[in-house]
């Protein structure tokens, strides 16, 4: 099929790399150039558009997997079948990475996973994606191909749309649901696309027979965009994930909280989630019928209620004490809540946050082996006597020395 480009982009280095030159050189064999074997396709072609970075290189291809695959291994390129069942592959070339998928078109399709066949048609590989500005292509001159005449516009526009008929699209994959929401954080520009929200208010039920896992990724690339309080109100709205629109939710918080979060350079995943949910491990356990969190997203939220419950973050001692329990990163958060909630004085917040950075955190200038020193026996009994004389320790400020502790035994 005769593809022309829709535009020129200056050469990326991504595209001109030896690796890739290698690859596109191996599939396009002695074809015509004007007969492409292979394109670039979906999010390294739509971030170059956009002046983003470039993280992973997909490439579409008219050529069978089992045709891919014998000849860059005849070609000395590490093969791996990561998707075979889908025509996809993944190639190796002197460690940099290209997943390779064979054009498709999908047979069968019950919302989560699809049954497919391979095709050489370019425009019948992009009917079946997800999104206008993932359907365009690219080859290693730059040359922008748009099978489908309107993903440049979109991208340009910032408007996310389904390909065809958006119902149609979630029927397939009710991951798409999702997926249109975090688009619209991280690439959306003005209203939103009705025909879009109402199919996927229409089919919002769906979500519910997706994986934790799946729901996860995309739940938590939305929470930590630019503007996660806007799209959740949209979501909301439009009954997406609203067993997550809890009664204590205050969206004016949360957005003062990402600001405060944004103006310090100090954004953190689990703190934004933990605020959406209101503070409240309630809420946060009901959540995981939905999303998995990392061990690590609740130890961190436990430790930043530690520090809420702190008194008066609003004078150096708590300050201290906190960093001290619960280390700078979770007191910053703790500190941004505050101030988010208004409970600390914003004139005090550069001082407070100055301590977080600059303050060398002392150590304890006891243990075990001192107490056993003074005769007291290894067990329960050495454990709370060196717990009693920490607490003492730190409410004199962090500053009696060994011998001074040692006295209070």
């Amino acid at each position: 099929m005769d593809l022309r480009p829709a535009k020129q982009i200056e050469n990326q280095p991504w595209m001109q790399t030896s690796q890739a030159q290698k690859i596109f050189g191996v599939l396009q064999g002695n074809i015509p150039e004007e007969e492409p074997q292979a394109l670039f396709v979906g999010g390294c072609v739509r971030n170059a558009l956009m002046g983003r970075d470039v993280e992973d290189i997909d490439i579409a291809t008219v050529l069978a997997p089992e045709i891919v695959t014998a000849l860059l291994e005849k070609n000395g390129v590490k093969v791996i079948p990561t998707g075979i069942d889908h025509g996809t592959v993944t190639a190796v070339c002197d460690d940099r990475v290209f997943e390779i998928t064979t054009l498709r078109r999908d047979d069968e399709t019950d919302g989560r996973r699809a049954v497919v066949s391979f095709t050489q048609d370019w425009i019948e590989d992009a009917k079946r994606r997800d999104f206008t500005m993932n359907t365009l292509l690219a080859d290693c001159s730059g040359h922008i191909y748009d099978p489908l005449g309107q993903g440049v516009d979109d991208l340009e526009a910032g408007q996310i749309r389904f390909v065809g008929v958006a119902a149609k699209r979630i029927e397939e994959d009710c991951l798409r649901i999702l997926r249109f929401f975090r688009f619209h954080a991280l690439y959306g520009q003005g209203n939103f696309d009705q025909e879009a929200l109402q199919a996927c208010e229409k089919a919002a039920d769906k979500i519910a027979e997706l994986s934790r896992e799946r729901i996860s990724q995309e739940f938590f690339k939305i929470m930590i965009s630019d503007k996660p309080v806007e799209i959740l109100d949209v979501m909301f709205a439009h009954g997406v994930l609203k067993g997550f629109d809890f009664e204590n939710y205050d969206a004016d918080f949360l957005k003062h909280f990402c600001m405060f979060q944004s103006r310090y350079g100090l954004t953190a995943l689990p703190a934004r989630v933990f605020v959406m949910a209101g503070l409240n491990f309630e809420n946060i356990k009901a959540m995981e019928n939905y999303v998995i969190f990392p061990k690590v997203f609740l130890k961190d939220m436990q430790a930043i209620d530690g520090v809420l419950t702190l008194e008066d973050l609003s004078c150096e001692q708590a300050v201290k004490v906190s960093i001290y329990k619960y280390g700078r990163s979770l007191t910053a958060q703790g500190l941004m809540i505050e101030l988010a909630g208004d409970r600390v004085m914003n004139g005090y917040a550069p001082t407070a946050l100055e301590i977080v950075q600059n303050w060398d955190i002392p150590m304890f200038p006891l243990s075990g082996t001192d107490l056993q020193e003074a005769g007291i026996t290894p067990g329960p009994a050495m454990g709370e006597t060196l717990s009693r004389i920490e607490s003492w320790w730190i409410e004199q400020g962090f500053k009696p020395d060994r011998d001074q502790c040692l006295r209070q035994v």
